[in-house]
């Protein structure tokens, strides 16, 4: 057939028997181009005839090209000379057919499989009941290929086959599987390999959500806050700013590093971190609090001589060469006999809202005085007191993460990154433990009530490095637990494992801001160890697998050891990890006296974690431990000088005379 097509081709032609080429394509190579669709039909049906009959019936249709003297024959052998010809399952022949009566008018529209047809992509047909080929419609149009990949099951998760057991190379009984150990009620057994099929795949949601949060909350925070100084040691700062004398003096204060490369810790404490003194009254902390609070009781308004303003402060700290101290006393009483005052820029009888009037006056007490929110104006600076007419330069800045205030310059307050309170004239007015823990203010601002920090702390991270090492355990060890337990319970274990750990750390080391999901990810170790338990009787050579997984524990406690990490969050979240893993993980029982023993030990569990708990909460809130040195050194060990230092800004003690 071959042969007889290119000597036809060649008798067709020119001189020389080379046909002229074409500068047109016919008008049927456009549509035939858009039917993929067609039934595929096997090259082996088509013969010499049925190609000699397409051919006539296609010359005797399509008109003759103008230019060229080319045969229906020759144009029909050059493009299809490597094609092959098709058939149908139906018909057994390579050409479809068609009623060349149907055409009406000189309709010049032929049927485009028969002549432009593209090769055939060889697929796996599929025959319906009638015969007919049906690889066009339905699923087998889809790639095999990716129909195969969709319908895998190779890569289920096997119980105790997980990422720990493709690490520790476990080996399992196969004997132990197939033995019939489980009577159900309506008298049949269940194989251990039963058990085992019968268990679901779950898709790790609740993984994919918290790492997404987890990243992008350090994104923001970086965004927002910036970066605090790498390294391990305190880091000095130093800079000349604008004091409250007016005078322009060299500042230095130390503040702590940050080697997981991420913000500040008074910035972690800002957006969620867990610190105990914003979740509870802390007496050490309201201890020094009241103490700045008489020693303002005790404070004047310092007027300069040379009228460029005043500050509140003390009689040591007003010069008595370049200014006067003004305070109230028995021999030079304020307004209504008061003793208690002067302060800059506020005085009863000068505030409109609030008013000093019955019963609603202000007391003599300068640190129970409210914030005057609009004043009374002055009609001459003559007529008006000292502290009023003159230019308050100084107000309450809330510095570090203890609550310290300072009466001071917005320049000062800028450059050790405080809390500024131009509103205010005293540090009695603002809460700054308030301004440090930030989110949402405490209903009563002597009383921190933040206890949700035990769990926004869980979604906030030191630092880049420390980010990737949670994204690490999480991408690895969770998402394979979850694919085992479901999001559901795994979202449970986290989360109540991060809780009750951070709520340790809260108790044993109340003044260090900690952050992330160290009780949670602990949490998710011992579900590790609960699935190996409970897969004990499969394993070969369990003890050693338990060695193993015991090493790389105490491996993971010493990581603990480093500041922003938290061991007591690290041991609790275990426990509880493991109590609640043991209760809500599926198990597989060998033998029914096995089955009744894990349901009493579920209900202990659930019992213990219930327990437990409210201890800690007790422990907490009713009889708080404010210091414990031992403690300390299980949550950082100081290898460096520095390596441990507080997380809060220390200060050169110099007294800054007005």
């Amino acid at each position: 057939t071959v042969a007889k097509r290119r000597a036809k081709s060649q008798i067709s032609g020119t001189a020389g028997g080379r046909s002229k080429s074409r500068s047109y394509a016919p008008a049927s190579m456009s549509a035939a181009e858009d039917l993929l669709d067609e039934p595929d039909v096997s090259p082996t049906t088509t013969t010499t005839t049925t190609t000699t009959t397409t051919a006539a019936a296609t010359a005797a249709l399509r008109p003759t090209p103008p230019a060229d003297h080319y045969s229906m024959d020759t144009l029909s052998d050059e493009v299809f000379f490597d094609s092959k010809g098709t058939g149908s399952p139906e018909t057994g022949s390579g050409t479809a057919s068609y009623d060349t009566s149907k055409d009406v008018g000189g309709s010049r529209y032929h049927p485009s499989v028969q002549e432009w047809q593209r090769p055939a992509v060889p697929v796996s047909d599929s025959v319906d009941a009638s015969g007919r080929s049906s690889s066009h419609i339905g699923r087998s149009r889809i790639w095999s290929r990716i129909l195969d990949s969709c319908f895998d099951n190779s890569d289920r998760r096997q119980y105790g086959r997980g990422v720990a057991g493709r690490l520790f190379r476990r080996t399992f009984r196969e004997s132990v599987r197939k033995e019939k150990n489980i009577t159900e009620s309506d008298g049949k057994e269940k194989s251990v390999r039963e058990q085992l099929d019968e268990m679901n795949e779950y898709r790790p949601y609740f993984t994919w959500w918290v790492t997404t949060v987890q990243v992008f909350i350090l994104l923001l925070s970086i965004m927002c806050y910036g970066l605090a100084p790498p390294g391990f040691t305190l880091k000095q700062q130093s800079g000349q700013v604008l004091m409250a004398s007016l005078s322009i003096q060299t500042v230095d204060y130390w503040e702590p590093s940050n080697f997981w490369i991420g913000p500040r810790a008074a910035d972690l404490i800002h957006l969620g971190a867990k610190f105990a003194p914003c979740m509870r009254k802390d007496e050490k902390i309201y201890r020094h609090v009241e103490e700045q609070r008489r020693a303002e009781r005790e404070t004047g308004c310092c007027i300069r001589n040379d009228d460029s303003g005043c500050v509140q402060s003390s009689r040591r700290e007003c010069s008595t060469r370049l200014s006067v101290w003004k305070k109230w006393s028995e021999l030079a009483k304020g307004p209504d006999g008061r003793l208690s005052g002067s302060v800059c820029g506020q005085d009863p009888n000068y505030c409109k809202e609030p008013a000093s009037v019955p019963p609603h006056e202000w007391p003599d007490d300068i640190t129970r005085w409210p914030i005057c929110r609009k004043r009374i104006a002055a009609v001459k600076k003559i007529h008006a007191a000292e502290h009023m007419a003159c230019e308050v330069i100084g107000h309450p800045c809330c510095i570090g993460i203890h609550g310290e205030c300072r009466i001071t310059t917005r320049e000062y307050c800028n450059f050790v990154r405080g809390y500024f309170h131009e509103e205010a004239t005293l540090c009695s007015q603002v809460s700054c433990l308030n301004n440090v823990c930030g989110m949402i203010p405490f209903h009563n601002p002597d009383v921190p009530d933040q206890f949700y920090r035990l769990w926004t702390s869980l979604f906030i991270h030191a630092g880049v490095l420390h980010l990737v090492i949670t994204v690490l355990l999480q991408y690895f060890l969770m998402r394979d637990m979850e694919k085992l337990a479901g999001p559901v319970r795994i979202g449970v274990i986290y989360i109540v494992s991060g809780i009750a750990g951070n709520l340790a750390s809260a108790i044993f080391v109340p003044y260090r801001a900690e952050v992330g999901p160290s009780g949670s990810q602990f949490g998710l170790l011992a579900c590790v160890f609960v699935e190996f338990i409970n897969s004990w009787q499969m394993i070969l050579n369990p003890w050693r697998v338990l060695a193993k997984l015991v090493g790389w524990t105490l491996a993971f406690f010493l990581v603990g050891l480093l500041p922003w990490v938290d061991n007591y969050a690290h041991i609790f979240g275990f426990i509880f990890g493991f109590l609640l893993s043991y209760a809500l993980l599926p198990f597989v029982s060998f033998g029914p006296y096995d089955r009744r023993r894990k349901v009493l030990l579920i209900w202990v569990c659930l019992v213990a974690v219930a327990v437990m708990l409210t201890a800690l909460i007790i422990l907490f809130y009713v009889t708080p431990i404010y210091e414990c040195k031992i403690c300390e050194y299980l949550n950082c060990i100081p290898l460096t000088r520095d390596f441990c230092a507080e997380q809060n800004i220390n200060f050169n003690k110099k007294l800054d005379i007005i």
